[in-house]
């Protein structure tokens, strides 16, 4: 009997290229508002948690309340409504060391996740494919990869995965800087420095995910 899935984030980049792959209720923050008190009536075998806030620029200088409502308590109450049912988290894949508020507070969800009694946390980073700027860091290094790449890696995990053995793993296709999986769709990419963009703009660009 195929599992019953809920996906939230369903409007997302991820999810929009998880629907290929795997089958599940994919609910946006339109149809299912996660900070909220959860009234879906509807029984699951597995939750896949990939809503979040994800406007770096914005959680750091205008809506830090806002992305720490989303990630933080909106993943908490997840955890509690859920708690007897497998849970993943799509963390991403700088929360080792997380200096910036987004990073900060994917490591708050994952914290919040480990008292789940079975989860799953991927840490992970996807961009659009092709690359979509003109300048890409050969100082930041990553095992992520493009979008349709990493749903097709989290559908796989999502299948395999025994629903009772608890962890943390990454999600991704080894290491690389940003510059050369930039390259693979975009030979014409300019190489950055995190350091450069960082005097810039006065955002904290983490240098690596280990």
């Amino acid at each position: 009997m195929r599992d019953k899935i809920l996906i939230t984030g369903g409007a997302g980049k991820l999810a929009t290229e998880l629907k290929k792959h795997l089958k599940g209720d994919y609910l946006s923050r339109k149809d299912f508002d996660f900070t909220k008190p959860i009234t879906l009536k509807k029984k699951y075998d597995l939750i896949v948690h990939i809503g979040a806030y994800t406007n770096v620029k914005k959680a750091e200088f205008e809506e830090k309340k806002e992305c720490f409502m989303v990630n933080v308590y909106g993943t908490f109450n997840l955890v509690q409504h859920y708690k007897d049912i497998p849970f993943i988290f799509i963390s991403t894949e700088f929360a080792t060391n997380p200096f910036a508020v987004y990073a900060l507070t994917k490591k708050l969800g994952e914290e919040i996740v480990h008292t789940h009694p079975n989860h799953l946390i991927l840490r992970t980073l996807f961009k659009p494919n092709p690359f979509p700027f003109d300048k890409a860091y050969i100082d930041q290094y990553t095992q992520g990869d493009y979008v349709d790449v990493i749903a097709k890696l989290l559908a796989k995990r999502i299948k395999t995965w025994d629903k009772k053995t608890s962890g943390l793993e990454y999600l991704g296709t080894g290491r690389k800087t940003i510059f050369e999986l930039a390259k693979r769709t975009r030979p014409d990419v300019k190489p950055n420095s995190i350091h450069d963009y960082m005097k810039e703009t006065g955002l904290f660009v983490p240098k690596d995910y280990e």
